[in-house]
């Protein structure tokens, strides 16, 4: 019986025959597990071959791992003009700004990353117990079955994965995951508490030409038939 020796895994990717862009036909072997920048002058067709042939396979691979929900939602590079392509990796771009949906829509989120290190720490971390015990990482976790401290016998209540979402259970109960706390400054809405809004209390109102102030008093005067109070009284 003959042994088969094993294949070590690639150590490059071969790009053959690139016609993107600036490209005419080029052959180039791209190592893996480098660093490796791609430098020349204006035009050479840099960005066309890391964005236009190296991005745009490895994203399609990327996004055929991902839900079809998602894919609908994230902007997929087109196929590039190569005669061949071998051993590129699944691929993201990091851009200066990219754009998202909404105010709590990071990388993560968008690119579902966040739902695999959420479900890491959930299930694979150990946890402690109210008495200050570490418990060694276990399946009863994703089981939701009861756990207990194997030092004291407390019961153990691990965060779920959606407690460390910072979308839904685990946004913080102040700014609501948006890191940003709101309000109403009282003395810059109304500098002056012993003017009436005829004399133009309400600072906001006076702003940026707006005279907010006649339109609503002209109202409340319609509506009720009697001198506008100030803010603390007639």
């Amino acid at each position: 019986m003959t042994q088969t020796e094993p294949t070590s895994a690639p150590d490059r990717i071969r790009v053959r025959g690139a016609r993107v862009h600036n490209l005419k036909s080029v052959d180039v072997d791209v190592p893996l597990q480098r660093l490796v920048g791609i430098a020349g002058v204006s035009g050479s067709g840099k960005s066309s071959l890391a964005m236009g042939v190296l991005y745009a396979e490895g994203s399609r691979r990327y996004l055929e791992a991902l839900s079809t929900y998602t894919r609908r939602r994230m902007a997929q590079a087109s196929r590039a003009d190569i005669d061949s392509v071998e051993h590129v990796p699944a691929a993201l771009a990091l851009r200066q700004r990219p754009g998202v949906p909404g105010v709590r829509s990071t990388f993560g989120t968008s690119s579902e990353l966040l739902n695999v290190l959420r479900l890491m720490f959930s299930r694979l971390s150990s946890h402690v117990c109210p008495n200050g015990h570490r418990v060694p990482p276990t399946i009863d976790v994703a089981a939701e079955t009861p756990m207990f401290c194997p030092v004291c016998g407390e019961r153990v209540h691990p965060p779920g994965a959606e407690a460390l979402a910072f979308n839904s259970e685990g946004a913080c109960p102040t700014c609501s995951g948006t890191g940003i706390v709101r309000g109403v400054d009282d003395d810059a809405l109304i500098p002056d508490a012993g003017k009436t809004i005829d004399e133009g209390a309400v600072a906001p109102w006076n702003m940026f030409g707006f005279n907010v102030q006649a339109r609503h008093r002209a109202r409340v005067r319609g509506a009720h038939r009697h001198p506008v109070p100030g803010p603390h009284g007639p």
